[in-house]
């Protein structure tokens, strides 16, 4: 195996939470390397589940052969698996596998995901998901952020009082340009909502955005406002060093592994509630700042390619 790295082929199954979460680790890698990054995108048909492998193994004529695979999600498993074989490759493997752990070089897995038994010297566990939040940030300016999730299998809805909590927090900080925005699993009439209730922000649909435009407008923000139930959302508000609060979302049961994570970043003083925010009266603390993706590749580095560690 290559004690250099020059190439990472980041592995996708087209879901844009898991490619996040690779494609960020893969960036904050070539930051510290210079590497260049390949992304192959890997079929959503089951029927054609087996092209999987000869897709993720692929060596185009513009295409070198990787030094580092990596991936998020169960459909990428096996093929990550395979392509690192194939190619005497460092392999990946972000968030908790399907597959036996000692198939990968490397599992990054949040801790509330993380039982005892997925315990290993392959195993570093996280404090929620990785993202593309830079570790550099811009000076903060004069701008606020609300983050609209929606109902999940561990979040129910309720849109009178989060509309409530919304319009309480915008107007709270006048001296904020606000701006709004939803997600995919957001009701669809929400946004008309706020605006029907003349919500002081701009309001964007995430239809209209690209993979670039959240990152961008989180760097800027300098308060930040995420709905308890988008978890990526909120650990990429902290990431990017905002002051960052919590709207709150029904959850169904308080145990589950989101919730857990969440409050877990609440214990820890990274973020705030709104029931805390509302009961003592007082602006967002200080942010707090936590950076995981470049703790896992300054990890990798130590591990695969000293040569690279320290860049």
């Amino acid at each position: 195996m290559s004690a250099s790295l020059r190439t990472i082929r980041v592995l996708s199954d087209g879901r844009p939470g898991h490619e996040n979460q690779s494609a960020g680790l893969a960036a904050a890698l070539a930051r510290r390397t210079g590497a260049v990054i390949q992304t192959v995108r890997l079929s959503e048909s089951p029927l054609k589940w087996a092209s999987r492998f000869p897709t993720a193994a692929r060596v185009g004529e513009q295409d070198a052969s990787p030094d580092l695979l990596i991936g998020t999600g169960h459909r990428v498993h096996l093929p990550l698996a395979y392509a690192a074989r194939r190619f005497r490759a460092r392999s990946i493997v972000i968030m908790r596998p399907t597959w036996p752990l000692r198939l990968f070089d490397l599992c990054l897995i949040p801790s509330h995901d993380c039982p005892a038994r997925c315990a290993g010297q392959n195993v570093i566990q996280t404090r929620g998901a990785l993202n593309r939040i830079p570790e550099l940030i811009p000076s903060k300016q004069a701008r606020g952020m609300v983050l609209i999730g929606g109902p999940s299998k561990h979040h129910a809805w309720d849109a009178a009082p989060l509309a409530a909590a919304v319009k309480a927090v915008v107007a709270s900080r006048p001296d904020l340009k606000w701006t709004i925005g939803n997600s995919f699993r957001t009701p669809k009439n929400f946004l008309e909502q706020l605006a029907h209730e003349k919500v002081n922000a701009d309001l964007v649909s995430h239809s209209q955005t690209t993979p670039e435009w959240l990152p961008g407008q989180l760097l800027a923000a300098d308060e930040v406002w995420v709905t308890e139930d988008s978890v990526s959302m909120l650990h990429e508000a902290v990431t990017a060093g905002a002051r960052t609060g919590l709207l709150p979302m029904p959850a169904r049961s308080r145990d589950a592994r989101p919730t857990r994570a969440v409050q877990g970043l609440v214990e820890a003083s990274y973020a705030t509630t709104y029931e805390s925010w509302k009961r003592n009266g007082q602006p967002l603390p200080p942010a707090k700042r936590l950076n995981e993706t470049a703790r896992c590749a300054e990890i990798i580095l130590q591990r695969f390619f000293p040569r690279h560690s320290g860049a």
